[in-house]
């Protein structure tokens, strides 16, 4: 990527009951994932430098875990068809009191500016609701 190519950057956050180690649980569970993650089941050992491959439909999609840092802090790539590159990194910390939960933040960047920002929050919105209700779900009250 050129230094001169546009890049679209999204954060998205949620507020969940659950503690940062479930978050980390079902943010890298394959059984998980597709529940939230528009169907895609991550196939990976969650190395840093290991190829993802993101199963769909019977396709798979290639991407690469580029950091992990259990429970804080995951950076992956998904590479579309055209072969735009997607860069997510999800960052998980508990909030300052053990009763405020568990902050989690999606920080989506999109080189090349092939989405608009309302194209990445529909996109990007329905994966951290859908994330934030099977959290809800699993988080004994």
């Amino acid at each position: 990527m050129a230094s001169s190519d546009p890049v679209l950057t999204q954060t998205f956050r949620l507020l969940t009951p659950a503690a940062p180690d479930a978050v980390w649980a079902v943010l890298t569970c394959p059984e998980s994932a597709p529940s939230y993650l528009h169907g895609l089941t991550p196939r990976t050992c969650w190395s840093p430098g290991a190829p993802v491959e993101w199963a769909v439909a019977g396709a798979t999609i290639p991407g690469q875990v580029l950091h992990a840092d259990p429970p804080y802090r995951l950076s992956v790539t998904v590479e579309d068809s055209s072969g735009t590159t997607t860069y997510l990194t999800w960052t998980v910390r508990a909030g300052s009191d053990a009763s405020d939960g568990t902050v989690v933040r999606l920080d989506v960047e999109e080189p090349g500016g092939g989405s608009c920002e309302a194209e990445l929050e529909d996109i990007w919105l329905p994966v951290l609701q859908r994330l934030g209700d099977l959290l809800r779900e699993a988080t004994p009250r």
